[in-house]
This record gives structure tokens, C-alpha cells and sequence, in this order.
């Protein structure tokens, strides 16, 4: 496919729509955002560290699962010409991906010292979370951006609430603080009503498994390895420093990277909506529309991420007392948000192009990426974690997202060079 010179814009891009349309986007997912940061701290001044290391595990782990979750059965409804088989296959494929969710996370909960009531509250709110993550993409690809916005705001008032009474009565533990997730998850899906429930149950009548075979084996597989891949990258420092050092040793890594959480929650959500735009852009051949998408993503998460380092940055100089520290320095909870500020900026200016190439179907050469950057972060974090520590291993991190960086980069360049 190549675009025509002449292509026209079809909607001017002005900075103020463009802020606009993207604090509408944003808004949900800061509704969820300050949840969880509200969530991360009464966990972290109520509860011993180990038991914060594994709530912060499992926000982590989650978040990869809806990051699987979109690859799998999210992003193939933004492809060009995805019609009713295709949905339908998303549908059905769905519901066994967020059971896989609830065993993996049950295993690994246990693992790690979990009561097995608590692990499988926070199991099926993992599963549940995931399972709304795809009613939220779904509705962002039916254009209903209304629903997904009701169910952020609705998910984070309730978990505040309810989170907010059990620490004002005393009655706050590990296990009600769980429940209390599984919750809110499952009251944030009322929003997407009974006709998304309904498309859901005719999926499951016309069993559409073999078409998403189908659809997995020409585009999802590859997706999906880059997700995987990609998540061994960016957090292999969570996954190895709780197996080996411990839910307790996560905890410090937990709470500077807490600070930054602003910052990564828009690199989370504002692909979703960009990704159905640059696919638009892509099959009308509009060039200009194209790269005007891709200056103003990374603008937005580039303002996006100032602002969080600004707030933090004062938040630590002029009032660190809000921020329960137990046994951990200030210095060091400042070092680990440092690093973490360095990572997300790495983050913030790869993902337009990444989305860029997703958008244009080029799911193998971003794997082949992932595959590049997983096996440097997993062997420079590893030998960090055991030669200096878990605050170490956050540059293996680092190392691996720059890799990430380059080549995404070099890639859209090169596909821009070859269409347009």
C-alpha cells in the first residue's frame, strides 16, 4: 500500500482538540490510576511488606494480562474489514484467556506465600479485571467511549470507597482489601450493558473457535509474542526479584515506581485509542493524517510524563511524609522513582511508532524486537539482581526498553520511507 502525495488531512489537527479529545480518552484511566495509587498506599501503611510486594505484584502481573488480553482479542477488532466473524471469534476466545489468567495468578500466589482464600479473591479479580479490559476495548472500537468511561470512573469509586471505609473502621487486612478489588471489577462491567453481553452469548452459540484459529494463526500469534516479549522487557526485574528475593524485596522497586504511575497509565491507554485511528488513516492512505496522529501521541505522553515528574519530583522534595515508608530511605524510594522516570521516558517516546506498526500489521518484526530486547533485560537484570540487588536490577530494565526505543524507531521510519 502506498499513499497518494496529495493525500488530504480529513480532519485538521488543532493542539486544543487534540488536548481535548485526549482528556476525554484519558480520563477513565486516570479515574483507575488514582485508585490504585490511593489503593498502593493504604496496602503500604496498613500491611507488612511482603503482603504490599504481592498486591503490587499482582497490579503488575494484571497489567500484563490486559495487555495479552488486547493483543489476543482486542487488537484484531481494529483491523480493516474486521466483521462479524471476526468479533464473534473474539468473543468466544476471550472468556479462556481470563480463566488462564485466575489459575496463573492463583499458582503463583500461593507460591509466594499467600492464604489460599486471599489468592483466589485476587485470582478472579485478575480474571474479572481482564475480562473488562475487552468490554473497554471493545467499546472504544464501536466508538461508545461514553461506556469505557462510565466503568473506569465507576471501578475507582468503588474500590476507593470501599478500601477508604474498611481503613476509617479498623477492619482493614490483606484479605478484605482483596475482596474489595474483586469487587469493584465486577461492578465496573454494569456500564457495558445487556447488548455487549448478548453479542457475547451469540459468539458463544455459533462457536466460532475455528475462526479465531484462524485469525490467531495470521495475525494474534505474532501479536501476542510481542506482548509476552515485551512484558519480560519491561518488568522481568518484578517477576525475578519476588521469586528470588522475595515479595518483601519487590516492595522498595513497588513503591518508587508507584510515583510514576500517572505516566505509565497513559502510555496504557492511550493506544487504545489510537491504534483504530492510525488503522483508519493506514486503509484511507492519508498520509499527513498519519504522522499528525503519531506528533501528537508522543506529545501527549510526553506532557504526560513532565507533569508526573514534576509531581513527583515535589511531592518528595516538599512533602514525603505522605508517602508511608516503613523501613525504606527516602533516598532510596527517590533513587528507584529516578530510575523509573528514566524508563518511562524511553517508553513514552516508543510507543507511537510501536502502535504505528501494529496498526500496520507488522506483528512479526515487532516480536523480532521483543525477542531481541527479552533476552538482554532478563540476562543483565538477572545478573544485576544477584551481583548488586533489586535496585540494580532496574537497569537491566532500562537497557532493554532502550533497545526497544532504537529499533521501533528505525522500523517506522523505514515503513513510512517504503509507503508514503
Amino acid at each position: 500500500m502506498s499513499f497518494p502525495a496529495s493525500a488530504a488531512l480529513s480532519t485538521p489537527w488543532l493542539p486544543g482538540r487534540t488536548m481535548l479529545r485526549y482528556g476525554v480518552s484519558v480520563a477513565g484511566p486516570v479515574a483507575v490510576s488514582g485508585a490504585h495509587f490511593l489503593a498502593s498506599l493504604i496496602f503500604l501503611d496498613s500491611l507488612p511488606a511482603d503482603h504490599f510486594g504481592l498486591f503490587s505484584f499482582v497490579m503488575v502481573a494484571v497489567s500484563f494480562m490486559m495487555s495479552a488480553n488486547g493483543a489476543l482479542t482486542g487488537m484484531p477488532l481494529t483491523l480493516v474489514g474486521a466483521g462479524r466473524e471476526v468479533r464473534s471469534a473474539c468473543f468466544v476466545a476471550n472468556g479462556p484467556l481470563c480463566l488462564a489468567v485466575a489459575a496463573l495468578l492463583l499458582a503463583a500466589l500461593c507460591y509466594n506465600g499467600a492464604s489460599f482464600s486471599t489468592a483466589a479473591a485476587l485470582s478472579l479479580y485478575g480474571a474479572v479485571f481482564t475480562f473488562r479490559w475487552f468490554a473497554r476495548c471493545f467499546a472504544y472500537v464501536e466508538g461508545n467511549i461514553a461506556r469505557a468511561l462510565g466503568s473506569d470512573v465507576l471501578y475507582g469509586a468503588v474500590l476507593v470507597a470501599g478500601l477508604g471505609a474498611l481503613k476509617l473502621s479498623g477492619h482493614f487486612s490483606f484479605a478484605h482489601g482483596a475482596e474489595t478489588l474483586l469487587a469493584a471489577s465486577l461492578i465496573a462491567l454494569m456500564p457495558y450493558g445487556r447488548d455487549f453481553f448478548g453479542q457475547m452469548m451469540a459468539a458463544l452459540r455459533r462457536r466460532a473457535f475455528v475462526d479465531y484459529a484462524q485469525l490467531f494463526r495470521q495475525h494474534t500469534r505474532w501479536s501476542l509474542m510481542g506482548v509476552a516479549l515485551t512484558e519480560v522487557t519491561a518488568n522481568a526485574h518484578a517477576y525475578l526479584v519476588t521469586f528470588i528475593s522475595g515479595p518483601g524485596a519487590f516492595a522498595l522497586l513497588a513503591l518508587g515506581a508507584l510515583l510514576m504511575r500517572p505516566a505509565a497509565l497513559a502510555q496504557t491507554a492511550l493506544p487504545d485509542l489510537e491504534r483504530p485511528a492510525m488503522a483508519r488513516a493506514i486503509a484511507r492512505g492519508d498520509a499527513r493524517a498519519l504522522r499528525h496522529i503519531s506528533r501528537a501521541f508522543t506529545g501527549g505522553l510526553s506532557a504526560a510524563w513532565f507533569g508526573n515528574v514534576l509531581l513527583c519530583a515535589g511531592l518528595l522534595a516538599f512533602a514525603p511524609d505522605i508517602l508511608p515508608q516503613k523501613d525504606y530511605a527516602l533516598g532510596q524510594v527517590a533513587l528507584v522513582a529516578a530510575i523509573a522516570a528514566v524508563i518511562m521516558a524511553a517508553r513514552a517516546f516508543r510507543t507511537a511508532p510501536a502502535v504505528l506498526l501494529q496498526a500496520a500489521g507488522e506483528f512479526k518484526a515487532l516480536a523480532r524486537v521483543s525477542m531481541e530486547s527479552a533476552i538482554l533485560s532478563v540476562g543483565a537484570t538477572l545478573a544485576l539482581l544477584l551481583l548488586w540487588g533489586p535496585v540494580a536490577s532496574l537497569g537491566g530494565i532500562l537497557l532493554g526498553d532502550l533497545v526497544i526505543l532504537g529499533r521501533t524507531r528505525y522500523l517506522a521510519r523505514r515503513w513510512h520511507a517504503a509507503h508514503v
